[in-house]
């Protein structure tokens, strides 16, 4: 091994460390965090309790059926969110060769700083709006196939499984696109600040260091807040809580690790 490859050997184990490999795609490697495992048992859980709540005389194999293809879609979009916004980085000039993928995004491997202020912003934007324009294609799908969306929670049931589940990623999707706006690096809101401190500063290290501080205390803050909510309320809106003291948590978690992540490239790449 040359140096060269030793010094990408060396970024690698940053993002590879207690990761697992799913493929290439796009030329570029997938891995999973540890987080996606815990996101798709949560997400099927609370989803199974949801739509007992829609479906009461559904049967159960039904209801699992449905919670875990929402859990799947829920990922699918996850995915998607964020290899979109690799592709839209690496045409404005940084080359991606590894994206990591957590609960609500990303941390790519790449080999160098932002090209440009432009490449950084475009690609915090084309990721968000991808999920929006994805979460309304499938709610208008539904919309055409099964006559108006439903008004209320009472309306659902004419929808079937089939119409639940769609509108059910379409929600998903809505929710991934909005939280990944939150100031708090590395999500796409994050990005945005990053750039807008990087134009300020000119230092693209210290833009980075003070994104990631924001995004510790923006993820300390949906902890907490969760936390108030989850002992504060009783039924559904306890688990309301928990997600968004996980969410919270989540964002505090992959700030610190995206900081981390930007330090090793700088230091061996």
């Amino acid at each position: 091994m040359g140096p060269a490859s030793a010094r990408y050997a060396g970024c690698s184990a940053v993002v590879m460390n207690r990761r697992l490999y799913v493929g290439r795609l796009f030329a570029v490697e997938v891995w999973i965090d540890w987080s996606w495992i815990v996101t798709f048992v949560l997400a099927a859980c609370t989803l199974l309790s949801v739509d007992r709540r829609l479906l009461p005389e559904a049967p159960t194999t039904t209801l699992v059926g449905m919670a875990l293809a929402t859990a799947l879609g829920l990922l699918v979009a996850l995915a998607a969110h964020e290899l979109v916004r690799v592709h839209a980085v690496r045409v404005w000039g940084v080359p991606v060769r590894r994206t990591v993928l957590f609960v609500l995004g990303g941390v790519t491997n790449t080999e160098r700083s932002p090209a440009s202020l432009t490449g950084e912003i475009v690609g915090a934007v084309a990721a968000p709006l991808a999920s929006l324009v994805g979460a309304s294609v499938i709610g208008l799908s539904v919309a055409i196939t099964s006559g108006p969306l439903p008004r209320g929670l009472d309306d659902l049931q004419r929808l079937g499984p089939p119409g639940i589940v769609l509108l059910q990623v379409a929600a998903a999707s809505f929710l991934v696109a909005t939280v990944n706006l939150l100031p708090a690096y590395p999500l796409d809101g994050g990005r945005i600040l990053r750039a807008i401190l990087w134009k300020a500063t000119r230092d693209v290290d210290r833009a980075t260091r003070l994104a990631a501080f924001a995004g510790r205390i923006t993820g300390w803050v949906l902890v907490f807040a969760g936390i108030l909510v989850a002992l504060g309320t009783q039924g559904p809106v306890v688990g309301a809580g928990m997600w968004l003291a996980f969410v919270g948590w989540f964002v505090a978690s992959a700030a610190a690790q995206g900081h981390a992540s930007v330090i090793a490239q700088r230091r061996h790449c």
